[in-house]
């Protein structure tokens, strides 16, 4: 099944799964690093994603977080453009209006040492993340969260529920 054959269908599945996006995230391997304990809360109000392809499949995308009326943030939508030029990496983002003291700690509940050292090293926060634009990511080329999250997590998010860590799945055929 694919999601542009069945989205609809895709929808209902995904629908009927209580915190879907929530746990899709914290079970995707790399992605899961970036989830500290405050931004689980507010992913439980999380009701979609969608990703669309620029005019330019291979030059960009946009994210799209579609969000339950919450007590985090004003806004029900959330977007992140990323757009690959010839000669640079452009983001544009949704300016996320929160609620008077709920933005996120500066400061993450995550080790930097736990994190992918891949991802971005000074991403404190998911909507940390979310509000970076091209200028402050020291020179990085891509937009790794983003690109995991289209090519990845979008893609099969359904894969990442059953999702089991290495080290757990080792330790199991020891027993044996």
């Amino acid at each position: 099944m694919t999601r542009k054959k069945y989205p609809y269908r895709r929808s209902l599945v995904i629908n009927s799964i209580p915190d879907f996006w929530l746990t899709a995230f914290l079970k995707h391997p790399t992605l899961g690093t970036l989830l500290t304990q405050e931004d689980q809360q507010i992913f439980r109000y999380l009701d979609s994603i969608h990703v669309e392809d620029l005019t330019y499949p291979q030059k960009g995308y946009c994210i799209t977080f579609n969000f339950k009326i919450n007590p985090y943030f004003e806004n029900e939508t959330l977007s992140k453009t990323v757009d690959y030029t010839d000669e640079d990496l452009e983001t544009t983002c949704t300016t996320i209006r929160w609620k008077e003291g709920k933005a996120p700690p500066a400061i993450s509940a995550i080790p930097v040492e736990e994190r992918d050292k891949r991802l971005l090293p000074f991403i404190t926060s998911f909507f940390k993340w979310f509000g970076y634009a091209a200028e402050d990511t020291m020179g990085f080329d891509q937009d790794l969260v983003g690109d995991l999250i289209k090519g990845d997590l979008w893609v099969n998010p359904i894969e990442h529920l059953n999702h089991e860590d290495e080290d757990v799945k080792g330790d199991d055929e020891d027993d044996d």
